[in-house]
């Protein structure tokens, strides 16, 4: 490992260089931050306040991206710039990553190449999917410890260092205590380690000791802070009614998880030039198919395919990188590229260079939609002038209303800024912080959400003007949850002021 450091320190350091060339450009540009990515700064944040995950705080991830997160905002404070600076430390550990497995089956100047295609296709990405601020911290933390698994894997085939085994062995279980993403990995760990290099029962131990080590760490400090077992029951059992949600289904249809013809052909109208690499995991299945004696001659390889495989198993029909599919892109596109590189070396460079500019192009093009200057107790961020302009009315409303709030249906980023100065002394903000279609109506359940209000009404309520189309009905109140409207809003609140689409409700009778 270290003589390989060596012969690529060099390359590893131009790609340091151009990755902090680039990150200016888009410093604190990033994200989507009243979907989804509020949630990453909420929730850590109440864990700091003494709120413990699935007890108190509903969550559908592994708790571990959220206890880093809370102890970063412990040490460094909780400014939304330490989450930013950690998300860009962890997308160069991924991009470095993603060169070391490329030079394990490429020479050096492809992958370079490949890595600067990655920098611009994942990491800089001004919308929702991107690594240095997205949907959920958990997804790049996985991806950068998955990654790291699967170099020390590759290294033990190669060179059978048994240190090589733990280290992936420690890395596949901070990944999987992240998300679930990976989960399909852990059968070529078990391939490997006992079949095809076994490592013995007394490495064996101590492989799954190193596995287990940062999930039961994990789960211990959950349990240190007040989680109980019947928490973890509530919660299976809400994350079953998510499972089974119809509406996951339609949403899993409309960005080409499952297959529909109707939604598959609209996504590739949506996504233009991209769509073409929506088709690698197919193509990588096909050509492991057709290759597979000479693959499975090279045990590194076969195994490393067998990655990318299981890896892209979610999104094996239509590869979605303007969506979730972007986090699996990088190894189903490196799969891809050393499957065909017999085929295409004379074109290897231009392809890559031609990826480059297409990538570099999407993302500095997206900037100019980037251009309000968000100012907030919490630090300053740029972001849509749309969405800007509903959280500085929000926050503004909240600053001049001493009282109670919620915001609904999602309004994680409102009370982070809004450093929680008047929370409701209940759950109503921690625990339906997200009350989305497919939330209010299949996971909580209309009726609980009704007689968990009634029970203790807060103040105000601030109605956002979120769009939830993706889930079949766009707007709180309107489209759906009539009956909390009827029930909640229409009995015990007047409106006291409408303004970019926000509606502001104050409590009768106070």
């Amino acid at each position: 490992m270290q003589n390989f450091f060596k012969k690529d320190i060099g390359i590893i350091f131009l790609l340091i260089l151009l990755f902090f060339a680039i990150l200016p450009f888009f410093y604190l540009k990033q994200g989507l931050l009243l979907i989804d990515t509020g949630r990453e700064f909420f929730i850590p944040e109440q864990m700091l306040y003494g709120n413990c995950i699935y007890k108190d705080i509903y969550n559908i991830y592994g708790a571990l991206s959220y206890q880093i997160n809370e102890y970063l905002m412990m040490f460094f404070g909780q400014k939304i710039n330490v989450l930013y600076n950690v998300g860009c430390l962890n997308s160069l550990i991924i991009i470095i990553t993603l060169y070391l497995l490329s030079r394990e089956f490429l020479k050096k100047s492809f992958s370079f190449l490949f890595a600067v295609v990655m920098i611009f296709a994942l990491v800089f990405p001004t919308f929702l999917y991107n690594s240095n601020l997205t949907y959920c911290f958990a997804i790049v933390y996985a991806l950068s410890s998955f990654l790291l698994s699967v170099l020390f894997l590759i290294k033990y085939i190669k060179n059978n260092n048994i240190n090589m085994a733990y280290l992936s062995c420690l890395f596949a279980g901070i990944s999987i205590a992240n998300k679930y993403e990976f989960l399909l990995y852990l059968l070529i760990l078990i391939y490997v380690f006992c079949f095809l290099k076994p490592i013995g029962i007394k490495n064996s131990i101590k492989a799954v000791l190193c596995f287990l080590l940062v999930p039961l760490i994990s789960l211990g400090l959950l349990f240190i802070t007040g989680l109980r077992v019947h928490d973890i029951k509530e919660t299976f059992v809400l994350t079953q009614n998510l499972v089974n949600a119809p509406l996951v289904k339609l949403f899993f249809n409309k960005v080409g998880v499952f297959f529909s013809a109707s939604y598959l052909i609209g996504l590739i109208k949506n996504n233009g030039i991209m769509a073409i690499f929506a088709v690698i995991p197919i193509l990588n299945l096909i050509l492991f198919g057709i290759k597979f004696k000479d693959i499975y001659e090279n045990k590194a390889l076969f195994v490393f395919i067998l990655c990318a495989i299981t890896a892209s198993a979610k999104s094996c029909l239509y590869l979605n990188i303007n969506h979730m599919g972007l986090f699996i892109f990088p190894i189903c596109a490196l799969a891809a590229l050393i499957l065909t590189a017999k085929y295409t070396e004379k074109f290897i460079a231009i392809i890559l260079t031609a990826c480059i500019l297409i990538f570099a192009a999407e993302d500095f093009s997206s900037l100019q939609y980037k251009n309000y200057k968000l100012e907030t107790p919490k630090g300053t961020v740029y972001t849509y002038q749309k969405e800007g302009q509903i959280i500085n009315t929000a926050l503004e409303y909240i600053k001049n209303n001493n009282s109670s709030y919620v915001v609904l249906p999602e309004g994680c980023i409102i009370n982070y800024f809004a450093n929680n100065a008047h929370f409701t002394d209940s759950y109503l903000n921690k625990f339906y912080y997200n009350l989305s279609p497919l939330f209010y109506n299949d996971v909580f359940g209309e009726e609980r959400i009704i007689n968990d209000f009634n029970k203790n009404l807060p103040e105000n309520i601030i109605i956002l003007p979120i769009d939830n189309i993706e889930y079949g009905s766009s707007f709180f109140g309107k489209n759906y949850a009539q009956n909390f409207y009827e029930k909640i809003i229409k009995n015990n609140y007047d409106l006291s002021e409408r303004k970019n689409g926000i509606e502001f409700y104050k409590r009768k009778n106070i």
